[in-house]
């Protein structure tokens, strides 16, 4: 960020690394300080207080880890039922994003996202849940955001279809932008970096200049590094330790770290069900180096894992754990 070209006003001259390094952090902590809650119907999000969890409904007949489970609006009704016990967003998808995974038509992913959001709204038990459309067209984001979803989820970071940066302002529904190289099918070609975090950062930083260029609030936008998408193994878990840096981007962070490919690379797990506790060592991770919003399958395990995280590495207002 800064050189002899473009000194920082705090620098003193050589040997002054460790001083300029605190600086950074302190700078990039003042700005996530700054960062504004989201009020999305009867639920507050404030950023840094604990980490909210975005439970995954994938009514995907083929998604890594659930692909089949859940393609059906009764399946998935009964599966956001027991994700909304523990987690504080329901993202639903309809395209499977999964390594070499082809794109279905429009058509095919509003026939499957769009019914299974009204019928959540339509369910008494279930009508103040927080959903996000996981999509990267325009077209679901909109018939989604209409079906009642609050939140849209675009893994491309607006890149496929711009336009869905126009649906969010529009709405004046937060979005989420994720760094994402190439597609599905080819993004595991693609993982050549000459600076791997710094590319990240840039990419994000785009972005986001495209969503207040047409009219989306700084406080509406989330960032995503996109762990397993157009990355190494050792490229993931580099994004975990480093995710401080992305903190001077002034937006919440969602890691997205559940029962991926890297999880079973490290423990030689092929099973994507199979890796749970290698999921709870990396959210862990995630919420130690400052992630706000963690995307998981299973609901009831991670939210222990965060509970627990959060008290050691965030400040916390639950009573319960003051009460001894």
């Amino acid at each position: 960020m800064y050189s002899k070209l473009r000194a920082h006003p705090e620098y003193i001259g050589p040997g002054t690394y460790d001083r300029l390094a605190r600086l950074f952090i302190a700078e990039g902590q003042k700005v996530a300080a700054s960062r504004q809650p989201w009020q999305i119907r009867d639920q507050s999000f404030n950023w840094g207080e604990r980490t909210y969890l975005m439970g995954v409904l994938n009514v995907t007949p083929d998604s890594f880890s659930d692909g089949g489970q859940f393609n059906t609006v009764e399946a998935a009704l009964q599966q956001a039922q027991a994700l909304l016990a523990h987690v504080d967003i329901l993202d639903i998808g309809g395209q499977s994003t999964r390594p070499g995974a082809e794109q279905i038509s429009l058509g095919a992913e509003l026939n499957r996202v769009v019914p299974v959001i009204e019928a959540i709204r339509q369910t008494e038990t279930l009508q103040q849940a927080v959903i996000s459309v996981d999509t990267t067209r325009a077209t679901v984001a909109r018939a989604a955001v209409e079906a009642g979803a609050d939140i849209i989820n675009d893994i491309s970071g607006a890149t496929y279809e711009p336009d869905i940066l126009k649906v969010a302002a529009k709405a004046e529904v937060p979005i989420i932008l994720m760094h994402l190289r190439g597609t599905p099918a080819t993004m595991q070609q693609m993982t050549d970096y000459d600076d791997l975090i710094n590319e990240i950062v840039e990419f994000l930083r785009q972005q986001i200049d495209q969503a207040l260029a047409v009219g989306i609030p700084m406080q509406n936008i989330c960032i995503d590094p996109g762990i397993g998408f157009a990355k190494t193994y050792p490229q993931n878990l580099e994004i975990l330790r480093r995710l401080p840096d992305l903190a001077a981007l002034g937006c919440p962070v969602l890691v997205g770290v559940s029962r991926k490919r890297f999880i079973g690379w490290i423990l030689d797990q092929p099973d994507p069900q199979q890796r749970e506790w290698g999921t709870a060592a990396a959210c862990t991770a995630a919420i130690a180096n400052g992630a706000d919003i963690l995307r998981i399958h299973n609901g009831a395990a991670m939210a222990d894992v965060a509970r627990v995280a959060d008290a050691i590495w965030r400040s916390t207002k639950d009573p319960a754990l003051t009460a001894s």
